[in-house]
């Protein structure tokens, strides 16, 4: 919305010297162009008008050519004097060197002699230097006047669109912006200064609507976690609580019983365990700046040592848990601690999700650009409507991701955002024999995680806020 301010603009000063010197220059070329123009005659040709009485000196003691051309040179601002053997034969105005030896100020005074003239013949020429039209000299200043005040006026039509206009703007959307109207739209101005202080607050506008939309969004997402989180928490701590209070008022009376109250007592214990677990990391990768230790890590290595760690949960749901070997390493730059919890939410969202007598299988795949692997399990799979808000915290399918499993449906996001911040990429699709089949990628030099981190806020927070609404 502000790009187009800043083009083709000039700082104020140049403004202003451009403005003096148009005030200065216009009306004197005005002037100037006007008074050549419409006032000043043109010099007369004196070489053309001693032509003119060589070619008529037979008709110089005629009185009609006499008054004709008097009349013509007058209008010039030329007046002459005939001499024939030495006497005058015609004087076309009054002999102004009686009046002035040399003339009134500014007369040019020429003698032409006209040789092998029978008899002999002579003439003066006498012309101002500058003649002027006196009876349209008034124009001048009036031609002045009218121009400084049409180049005063100009100017001020300038300043007022270029520098007030806009400056008043910014007045009324500053006190728009103080009654809570964010919404601004200011003029753009030739001014360079106008036009920053313009495009400064309309980014300044930007900037306050941002900060109210992302402050709204959080508080909408808190009050969400709020209640999604106070729900999850509430169901085991009440079965919890139902068991303990069994145990403890001898409803269970037999060896047998009690040990159904413990094992499903220690059942709810965990599932408040992993939504404790899920809720804090959660939180502390959307909200804290992390520092993470980077350091060069062979992914094949720690896929292979999540699944022996993961073996004994894999058999007593009677689920097979296998890695295929990967031809050689898949070196990657991680680290270590953070990606192994997305890949252990992986491996447990997998094996919770596959039925007794299923299987899951992990793979890796070293490339010229870093390392992929795979989590595929031969559960239900994923429903075609789940697929695209899989990774929106909070959302859990009706049947893939179901609040039975005690989740808070934040594993899945949490693995992604971990290998998001490491430059990869985590996708969910379903395999080709069924069941659920989680994509993971990894360069081999990732971008620095704090900056990534930091990133993570906003797109989670959109997309909460479309499941919400």
């Amino acid at each position: 919305m502000t790009s187009h301010r800043l083009r083709a603009t000039l700082p104020i000063r140049r403004w202003l010297a451009i403005a003096l010197a148009l005030i200065v220059i216009v009306p004197v070329a005005v002037v100037i162009i006007v008074g050549v123009t419409f006032v000043h005659r043109t010099e007369a040709d004196s070489s053309d008008i001693a032509s003119r009485l060589e070619a008529n000196a037979a008709r110089w003691h005629d009185p009609v050519w006499q008054s004709a051309l008097r009349d013509d040179l007058a209008s010039q601002g030329v007046y002459f004097l005939l001499i024939e053997d030495g006497r005058e034969v015609y004087r076309s105005a009054a002999d102004p060197l009686t009046r002035d030896r040399w003339g009134p100020p500014g007369r040019v005074i020429e003698q032409f002699d006209f040789a092998g003239s029978d008899p002999s013949r002579s003439a003066f020429i006498y012309t101002d230097e500058i003649p002027l039209a006196t009876e349209r000299v008034w124009l001048l200043p009036a031609v002045l006047v009218a121009t400084l005040l049409l180049t005063l006026t100009v100017i001020a039509w300038f300043l007022r669109r270029a520098v007030l206009a806009p400056l008043a703007a910014t007045e009324r959307a500053a006190l728009s912006v103080a009654g809570g109207d964010l919404d601004v739209d200011l003029p753009s101005s030739r001014v360079s200064e106008v036009a920053e202080v313009n495009a400064a607050f309309e980014g300044m506008s930007d900037a306050l609507r941002a900060s109210l939309m992302q402050q709204t969004r959080l508080e909408q997402e808190r009050r969400m976690f709020i209640s999604a989180i106070a729900h999850d928490l509430r169901t085991p701590l009440f079965s919890l609580r139902g068991y303990l209070e069994g145990l403890d008022t001898g409803i269970a009376d037999t060896p047998e019983a009690k040990a159904r109250y413990v094992a499903v007592a220690r059942e709810k214990a965990a599932a408040l365990e992993r939504l404790v677990a899920d809720l804090f990391d959660y939180t502390r990768l959307e909200y804290l700046d992390q520092a993470p230790e980077r350091e060069t890590t062979d992914l094949a290595v720690l896929l292979r040592d999540l699944v022996d760690s993961l073996q004994p949960m894999a058999e007593a749901s009677h689920v097979a848990l296998a890695m295929q070997g990967a031809p050689g390493p898949c070196l990657i730059d991680a680290d270590r601690r953070l990606l192994t919890r997305a890949i252990e939410n992986l491996l447990d969202n997998a094996l919770r999700y596959t039925p007794s007598g299923g299987h899951v299988r992990v793979t890796c795949h070293a490339g010229p650009s870093g390392a992929s692997f795979s989590v595929a399990d031969s559960g239900p799979g994923i429903r075609a409507e789940d697929l695209p808000n899989l990774f929106t915290p909070l959302y859990r399918g009706e049947t893939s991701r179901n609040r039975q499993t005690g989740g808070a449906g934040l594993g899945l996001t949490i693995a992604r955002r971990i290998l998001q911040a490491h430059g990869g990429e985590l996708t969910a699709a379903n395999g080709a024999e069924g069941g659920a089949v989680f994509t993971g990628s990894l360069p081999a030099s990732a971008a620095p995680l704090s900056e990534t981190i930091r990133s993570w806020s906003l797109d989670t927070r959109a997309q909460a806020q479309e499941h919400t609404a």
